[in-house]
């Protein structure tokens, strides 16, 4: 089993944080998006979902806490990437994007604009086709209703990843950006 990326605390232990498979639409100062919370299988989502939309698509890797040796910033692929090479990307790094809070995934379809982002708290916000993300997420036995973070909650970084960081950083031709202030 994978270790936990996000845990709250019960007394004095620090136990992992489950969601119970929910979602909710939310209003932003711009559109509305969906924010979506799992109980697991987070990189799957993210792939059924990207099936809804047109290729290429642009990656931003935001890594607000280095571990591995890397420089903290934003990570835009330099070149788009089709649906099978994003797939393989966000299947190799799977357990690495799942398990560890150090980072922000932003996956954007070029030609609709749509975005599904997925932080650090284990949620995925998808602004984009909300009818079809919706769909997806019923066909998949998630359910409307409010999703809270857990207050007080934990992010952990895991030594054992300080590979894949550095992995994730040389898989592609990436331009680097500073950090902005809420990739933190």
């Amino acid at each position: 089993m994978a270790p936990p990326k996000f845990s709250q605390l019960h007394g004095q232990d620090d136990v992992p944080y489950i969601y119970p498979n929910i979602w909710e639409i939310e209003q932003t100062t711009g559109p509305q998006r969906l924010v979506i919370a799992p109980a697991a299988g987070q990189i799957d989502l993210l792939i059924e979902l990207g099936q809804l939309l047109p290729e290429p698509f642009g990656v931003l890797y935001i890594l607000a806490v280095p571990r591995g040796g890397s420089e903290p910033g934003r990570y835009q692929s330099a070149q788009p990437c089709d649906r099978d090479e994003l797939e393989a990307f966000l299947r190799r790094f799977e357990t690495f994007f799942e398990a560890d809070a150090r980072h922000h995934l932003w996956l954007f379809s070029l030609p609709s604009r749509a975005q599904l982002i997925y932080d650090n708290h284990n949620v995925i916000y998808a602004y984009g086709p909300l009818d079809e993300f919706q769909r997806v997420l019923t066909a998949r036995g998630l359910a409307e209703g409010q999703i809270e973070f857990p207050a007080p909650h934990s992010h952990h970084y895991h030594a054992e990843f300080d590979e894949d960081e550095r992995q994730v950083i040389e898989y592609w031709e990436w331009m680097h950006f500073p950090l902005q202030e809420d990739d933190e």
